[in-house]
């Protein structure tokens, strides 16, 4: 028996308060997403971007998914979830917040992060028949620089570059805060049960290169301490060849930022994965009428087949 389970991001389905969208064109934009999931035909499917709940039951009518979990509203509109062919139990928030406060012995510098993250992970078990694993939805936050004093509103123009840096540099805190807290969620789930099967999926807004991915997948050589190889996730992507390994096109850029990583545990299920990006087009052009004759999402669907 094969199983697939995919990432998708739905690219803003729904409507924000206060923003204005033509009736036709949210109705051309689920139509759109709702081919794409007829073609994708997984067994699970890890969501992001969903403005408005009430737009799951058009969007999924008929296709199959009777169990659903959506997250709920923290401080950004975006709502993550899954819906899926079996049962989900057990859904839950975590990496919602970090509180760490470390001194860099070498040369004093002092580091404190407290405070919550604007979308939080979302921890739900996937039942599948003879294969439950436990998944972890992820929506990172964006490289755009974070509101400061210096600059408090979308829009207003930059004293300097200076503060720019700044502001990008809050951002990066605030990425890599969450990647440790995400870490440290798979870490909880396999010193409860080493077998336990896991999925850390969706929309990273990050290469896997990047020091975020690094920290969540882990690296047991790198840091010397070979006792934890068994806990690092794998990439499923890196069966895909190099060429074909993209979810978004940026500006012509090809990039692969939505990721499918697994635990060793489920290795041995893991037969290949695919992104369904043929028809991918650019992110630049946007989703609003007039941008783009495509209605679709600028994200392409990340799918790994897994054997039973």
């Amino acid at each position: 028996m094969e199983l697939r389970l995919a990432t998708f991001n739905l690219e803003n389905l729904g409507t924000r308060p206060g923003e204005e969208r033509r009736d036709d064109w949210l109705i051309r934009h689920r139509e759109a997403l709702r081919g794409v999931l007829r073609r994708l035909d997984a067994d699970a499917i890890a969501f992001q971007e969903l403005l408005d709940p009430a737009l799951l039951e058009p969007l999924l009518e008929g296709l199959g998914y009777p169990h659903r979990v959506v997250s709920a509203r923290a401080e950004s509109p975006l709502l993550t979830g899954v819906f899926s062919r079996y049962p989900l139990r057990d859904p839950r928030p975590v990496a919602g917040g970090a509180r760490v406060a470390l001194v860099d012995d070498k040369t004093g510098m002092a580091v404190r992060v407290e405070g919550p993250f604007s979308r939080p992970v979302l921890h739900v078990l996937w039942d599948a028949p003879g294969l439950a694993v436990a998944l972890l939805v992820v929506h990172w936050k964006s490289k755009i620089p974070s509101f400061t004093p210096s600059r408090r509103k979308e829009g207003e123009p930059w004293a300097s570059l200076g503060d720019v840096g700044e502001a990008r540099l809050l951002t990066e805190i605030k990425r890599l805060a969450q990647a440790v807290e995400l870490r440290r969620a798979v870490d909880r789930v396999l010193a409860d049960d080493p077998r336990a099967r896991v999925a850390v999926l969706g929309d990273f807004n990050d290469f896997l290169e990047s020091e975020a991915l690094r920290i969540v997948r882990g690296d047991a050589r790198a840091c010397r301490s070979p006792g934890l190889w068994e806990r690092e996730l794998l990439p499923c992507e890196l069966s895909i060849p190099p060429g074909l390994r993209f979810s978004q096109i940026y500006r012509g850029h090809p990039e692969m930022l939505d990721h499918i990583l697994i635990s060793r545990s489920l290795l041995p299920h893991f037969s290949g994965a695919r992104v369904l990006n043929e028809f991918l087009r650019d992110a630049e052009e946007g989703p609003e009428p007039g941008l783009s004759a495509d209605p679709g999402s600028d994200h392409a669907p990340l799918v790994a087949t897994f054997r039973v």
